[in-house]
């Protein structure tokens, strides 16, 4: 007995060191921290996100990833089999402020995450009340209590997606995500209730884990492997490719990346997302057009397809491989400027055609801010400190190199930049870049250059429309619609419209009758004479002028 007491004092006494230990390098890692969360935990919150974002974007993209806690493990993936990946081994976060709890039960995770409700952050003001999402690097902001409940729902199945895909990593050999990590738990806005489109039900959830399981009920009772969603009616063979369709109506996601939580549907959609960022510069499986490598012959097709023009303009030569880049290509050159520039500047008239170019324009006045501030700064001499930051700031140089194709072999030019070869093929060489394109494009050669792309691939049936003569079509900004209602809405489909485009009859009728009063006006001014009254000064010139109409002499 004497010897079981004094082996549970050792170890009693050895659990309260290392209670004392820990609680000593808790207080020497971070004082101000620490003082600050005894004055404000919201405060204490914000700014521990704040300092782990900014950790995560100066990281490098190598090595970026998300830190461990203080005293946290570094759990490393496991390997589970294929069929019980979503099933086995799942080790599920709450990352709610300073909760750490980690579940392997995915309704327990759920039960815990729904108790944080009560504790979400509530900003009152005189107008309106703001509630804030407390979960790690989330800081969702809104007034609408229920919409706030559906987002912190969001969290928890999230977080078994950030759990299957940790596993993933393994059981499908990938390798590490190089994205940026400091976004990997902002959510899709929720603004209404999860709402089950399936004929004859009207239910709504919050939780969409319960939408999901629902859903799960239709698809498993369904006859006949019929899709009853609204506007759907398709049928399949098994129930299990019935259940893989309803997926696409209600967008559930099946694996997510670990790393920057964006989820995908499939676990192939996350190889490709890995494979996408790890490839090795000298892959087997590379461009033919560009020279980009990829890791995969199915990613190399993918790629290939944005070589190909599919569809032709209509207005110029111009082709296009998407109706996307067509309708960018449209924007740019041949809408009115009023028409296509709709994003405005905050801080000046500038207005651009799309968002990105917006952003691009934005820095331009922050620019000119730090360039007047350098000149009214120029007089005062600058500090050794300053000096040293400025010179060990490394400038980038690109290793990339622009042949000449035109200029002789013994004579061939090249160039640190593609636009310095732009100038030089059309100052010395003449060259013109195709109608509708605006400007040249270069590709890699064999050698490592960069040289002119002189080939253009397109379908045949573009390429004769080109050479035909495709109609140029003249481009209205505003349009004219017939709805009319076809048939009413059934079990399997919703109801039927016919959207037709007006025709011009009735602008036909308006240019008809502005004819008609010309030429009624013609034939009045016809009975009477014109007159125009000038005053000439002595070199001749008309110094005023005035017209006297419908002067009839009788």
């Amino acid at each position: 007995m004497e010897v079981k007491e004094h082996v549970e004092k050792t170890i009693a006494k050895g659990s309260l060191l290392r209670c004392m230990d820990w609680l000593q390098k808790q207080n020497s890692q971070e004082p101000k921290k620490l003082s600050l969360q005894n004055k404000n935990d919201i405060q204490f919150i914000i700014q521990t996100n704040a300092d782990r974002k900014k950790f995560l974007l100066s990281a490098a993209e190598d090595e970026a990833s998300v830190p461990p806690g203080v005293d946290e493990p570094d759990v490393e993936p496991k390997p589970v089999s294929l069929r019980r990946l979503r099933l086995d081994n799942l080790r599920m976060e709450c990352e709610w402020q300073s909760c750490k709890w980690v579940f392997n039960n995915y309704d327990l995770m759920q039960k815990h995450v729904r108790d944080h409700m009560s504790e979400v952050h509530v900003i009152e003001d005189k107008e309106k009340v703001e509630y804030v999402c407390l979960w790690d690097i989330c800081g969702h902001k809104t007034m609408d209590f229920q919409e706030m409940v559906r987002h912190i729902n969001y969290h928890a199945y999230h977080s078994r997606l950030l759990a299957i895909g940790f596993n993933g990593r393994a059981t499908l050999k990938l390798a590490r995500c190089k994205k940026d990590s400091s976004k990997r738990n902002q959510l899709p806005l929720l603004y209404c209730d999860h709402v089950c489109m399936w004929t004859g039900c009207t239910e709504k959830y919050n939780s969409i884990q319960m939408f999901f399981d629902h859903v799960r009920q239709h698809t498993n009772y369904s006859e006949n492997s019929l899709c009853s969603w609204a506007g759907c009616g398709a049928t399949f063979p098994r129930r299990s490719l019935l259940a893989m369709h309803v997926r696409s109506h209600t967008r559930e996601r099946l694996i997510a990346c670990y790393h920057c939580g964006l989820h995908f549907s499939c676990n192939r959609k996350l190889t490709e997302h890995l494979q996408r960022q790890n490839v090795y510069p000298y892959s087997s499986h590379s461009c033919s057009v560009c020279g980009a490598p990829f890791a995969t012959e199915y990613l190399l097709r993918e790629h290939a397809r944005q070589h190909i023009s599919a569809y032709a303009c209509a207005r110029c030569d111009m082709s296009a491989p998407s109706p996307a880049t067509l309708a960018q290509h449209y924007r740019y050159r041949h809408f009115a400027p009023d028409d296509a520039r709709v994003h405005a500047c905050p801080h000046c008239p500038y207005r651009a055609v799309t968002k990105s170019d917006l952003r691009m324009h934005i820095p331009t006045h922050t620019r000119k801010k730090r360039k007047l501030k350098k000149e009214m700064d120029s007089d005062k001499e600058m500090s050794d400190e300053e000096n040293s930051e400025i010179e060990s700031k490394p400038k980038k140089v690109s290793n990339k190199k622009y042949a000449c194709h035109m200029c002789p072999e013994k004579k061939t030019k090249v160039f640190s930049r593609g636009s310095r070869l732009t100038t030089h093929l059309v100052k010395v060489h003449g060259a013109q870049w195709p109608c509708g394109h605006s400007r040249f494009r270069y590709q890699i050669s064999e050698d490592g250059m960069y040289r002119l792309t002189t080939t253009r691939y397109e379908f045949l049936e573009v390429s004769k429309k080109i050479v035909d003569g495709y109609p140029k079509e003249s481009i209205r900004n505003s349009f004219e619609f017939n709805v009319e209602l076809k048939a009413e809405a059934t079990e399997t489909t919703p109801k039927h419209f016919e959207i037709t485009l007006k025709e011009n009859n009735e602008n036909d009728d308006k240019k008809v009758d502005e004819n008609i009063e010309k030429q009624q006006k013609m034939k009045s001014v016809d009975s009477g004479v014109e007159i125009t009254m000038c005053e000439v000064d002595e070199l001749g010139n008309i110094i005023k002028s005035e017209v006297v109409q419908d002067v009839v002499y009788t």
